[in-house]
């Protein structure tokens, strides 16, 4: 009995040890499919390795004694856990390496990616499969046939099979996180071995002892720095300047590991298995847009779904559109409802606590087709297809049930991304939207990046003064304004297509169906592909005028001609700043910059458009300092400053600034950049350890050693990373 219990906790010890690796595959290489495959390949080959060596080992022991080899075996395993930890929990940080040099081809990155899940998988998961293989014969030496022992082996480890995967996703990962979990597998293993064999209380202490003092070593590595498996390598990997902020929390639950980041100038990040999905800046543009405008065009506003919840930015503009009466928003994960009630509760000004907005724990396509509910507007904004369940979210399927949960005149909005795709994919998403909401607009949110598509019931004709009328009441002209939407013209300037600009766009593409979800396993094949070009080249087909075709009065002297009127400065801009995504992917930033130059020309009062122009002259001015032009650099990052971008912009350039004068050694001008950007971090109420050592080096130039101690020791006290805090401390001292 206690052989098939000890089993039982080795298949308990392997199941959980797979999902934690398929998660951490997850944070390490993106796609959910990919990560999947990895892991379970990772698995089979260390079971076959592990069976493999453990019947050669009995053949040419036949006389072993049974039990004791599989205790030792299990103890082998809780030791090979022990050092396959620390490569586990690395597993971010190999992928970053990987990846630093710019994508491999898929071949390189599959087998790379396997190599570095079967060094964390081996360890543990072999001496699983010897354990199985000696179970067996263990069974046998009781007296059973080979076919009982057999069978038995089989039930007991599937059934710890299934409690393991039971105790993972609503137990271990919630309370005891991916570390936790991967060290209760070990624990689960000692367990296993002890049953199996009693000995000596010494030599069970011992075992003990050897996995558990390398089990604290690797925990304490890990948590001295919270942020290592959330670097967001197949994303972030070798991107310019990029810093993700520091880690507030993190939570590993049962669907997706969620954390949430503040950066130094206390801007928000809502991370969901090491994508950014949500910021309470950078994405403020989308977010908003996404919200207000297929609520604003409804013909009649009361109730409104919005499917998915990030920051919850988006279900506020939902609510800030005059008559908006009840929100629901379907929300899978309780971790983002945690982040959007209390980090993002200042950027959505507290919109989870406002009664006419209610959140429900469901699944959207589900939701839709098994709910009776009807609503004046829905917004669907996912997460990318990537990520495993999105692609539904993208199907003629779920758009049918959303259409037939819709009132009359109600709209559909559904957002796209136009990154890390290919033009055929965004085709196919817009002809299988057509096909559904036939009467559609395609708004480009921001240029390359985030489009939406607005589909209605018919009849239906856009009313442009009650849709103005609604975006630009209070509440909603205060989102729109923060989002950089300033005037009409602005808001025009925005709509790409009427319905027959978007069945040019969609022409001749497949349609995407939830019957076979192609989208599911293209989306991640699709990860490190720039086709701008590809997409753009669609967008060019559309030939008709913004909204032609959907509006109610297209007379002479009517609203919509007015505005195209008013509009051209801005549409002419968005035209450039496409040519500004297409020359900086291509790497030419020079051309890059000149063609945000025209736009920021056109439209001075876009802050999205400033900054994003910004962000290209601080990208030059870091290409000019590896190529020693600090003269040329310090000219980009002035420039930077003089369009007034986005706080985070601001704070890059003014630090990139001091920095070139303590370069140059001038401390005081270094000083007073330092000083300036200290402000920001101050009025965000964030720590800023790394600006006090540079304001002592600024001091130590000026000749102030004083004032540089008392600013390394307030490094100090502000410093989160103990190392750090090491390091700075014999700083000081040697300072003194």
């Amino acid at each position: 009995m206690r052989s098939l219990v000890g089993l039982a906790l080795v298949g308990l010890a392997s199941t959980a040890w797979q999902l934690t690796l398929t998660r951490l595959g997850i944070l390490a290489f993106g796609p959910s499919a990919f990560a999947l495959t990895v892991a379970l390949a990772a698995h089979v080959i260390s079971l076959s390795i592990g069976e493999a060596a453990a019947g050669a080992w009995i053949a040419r022991h036949p006389r072993d004694p049974a039990p004791a080899a599989l205790s030792t075996l299990c103890r082998l395993g809780a030791v090979g856990a022990m050092l396959a930890l620390p490569v586990a929990l690395a597993l971010p940080r190999m992928s970053m390496r990987l990846l630093a040099g710019g994508a491999p081809s898929p071949f390189t990155l599959w087998s790379a990616a396997i190599v570095c899940v079967l060094a964390a998988t081996l360890p543990l998961v072999a001496f699983v499969g010897a354990a199985l293989a000696q179970g067996a014969r263990a069974l046998e030496a009781q007296g059973r046939s080979p076919a009982q022992a057999n069978g038995a082996v089989l039930l007991a480890t599937s059934v710890g099979n299934g409690v393991g995967a039971w105790a993972v996703s609503f137990g271990a990962l919630p309370l005891l996180r991916l570390e936790g979990t991967l060290v209760f597998s070990a624990l689960a293993m000692l367990v296993a071995g002890a049953l199996v064999a009693r000995r000596t209380w010494w030599r069970e202490v011992a075992w003990a002892g050897i996995t558990l003092a390398g089990i604290v070593s690797t925990l304490r590595d890990a948590r001295a720095n919270p942020g290592a498996l959330l670097t967001g390598p197949f994303l972030y990997a070798g991107a310019e300047g990029l810093e993700l902020g520091r880690v507030r929390w993190r939570r590993d639950g049962r669907e997706a590991t969620v954390a949430v980041r503040y950066d130094d100038t206390g801007g928000v990040l809502l991370q969901i298995d090491g994508k950014v999905d949500a910021t309470s800046e950078g994405d403020a543009t989308t977010q908003t847009v996404v919200g207000l405008v297929p609520t604003a065009m409804a013909r009649n506003v009361g109730t409104a779904l919005v499917v998915g919840l990030g920051s919850g930015m988006t279900a506020d503009a939902v609510r800030s559109v005059p008559g908006v009466r009840a929100v629901t928003v379907l929300e899978l994960l309780p971790e983002v409802l945690i982040a959007a009630r209390g980090d993002f509760a200042r950027s959505n000004h507290r919109v989870m606590y406002d009664p006419r907005v209610r959140a429900r724990a469901a699944d959207a396509a589900q939701w839709l087709r098994g709910s009776a509910e009807t609503y004046d507007a829905i917004v669907s904004e996912p997460s990318n297809p990537w990520v495993a369940g999105m692609s539904e979210l993208f199907t003629e399927e779920f758009f049918a049930a959303a259409r037939a949960r819709l009132r009359p005149g109600g709209v559909m909005g559904a957002w796209f991304h136009a990154y890390s795709t290919d033009g055929e994919t965004v085709a196919s998403v817009v002809e299988t939207f057509r096909r559904v909401f036939p009467r559609s607009a395609l708004v480009e949110v921001s240029p390359g990046q985030d489009y939406l598509l607005v589909g209605a019931l018919d009849p239906y004709q856009l009313d442009l003064d009650a849709f103005f009328a609604r975006v630009e009441a209070p509440e909603a002209r205060s989102r729109a304004e923060r989002a950089g939407i300033v005037g009409r013209a602005a808001w025009m300037a925005r709509f790409l297509a009427g319905p027959r600009g978007v069945a040019a766009v969609g022409d001749g593409a497949e349609v995407l169906s939830a019957r076979d979800l192609v989208l599911e396993f293209r989306a991640p094949t699709l990860l490190y592909r720039d086709a701008t070009a590809e997409v753009f080249a669609r967008f060019a087909r559309v030939h008709d005028l913004p909204l032609a075709g959907l509006v109610r009065d297209a007379s002479p002297g009517g609203t919509w001609l007015r505005l195209l009127d008013e509009s051209e400065p801005a549409r002419e801009a968005g035209a450039h700043l496409r040519a500004m995504v297409l020359a900086e992917r291509a790497g030419v930033i020079d051309r890059a910059i000149t063609e945000g130059e025209l736009a920021a020309g056109l439209v001075p009062t876009d802050v999205l458009h400033r900054t994003r122009l910004a962000r290209l002259y601080i990208q030059r001015a870091a290409l000019r300092r590896r190529g020693r032009d600090p003269g040329g650099a310090e000219v980009d990052l002035t420039e930077a400053l003089a369009l007034q971008p986005h706080v985070s912009e601001r704070f890059r350039a003014l630090v990139a600034l001091g920095d070139l004068a303590n370069r140059r050694r001038d401390g005081s001008r270094a000083w007073t950049r330092y000083t300036e950007a200290l402000d920001i971090t101050r009025a965000a109420g964030q720590p800023a350890s790394e600006l006090h050592v540079r304001r002592a080096e600024a001091l130590a130039i000026i000749g102030a050693p004083e004032e540089a101690a008392r600013e390394i020791a307030q490094a100090i006290r502000e410093s989160t990373d103990p190392d750090r805090r090491q390091q700075l401390r014999r700083l000081l001292q040697g300072a003194r």
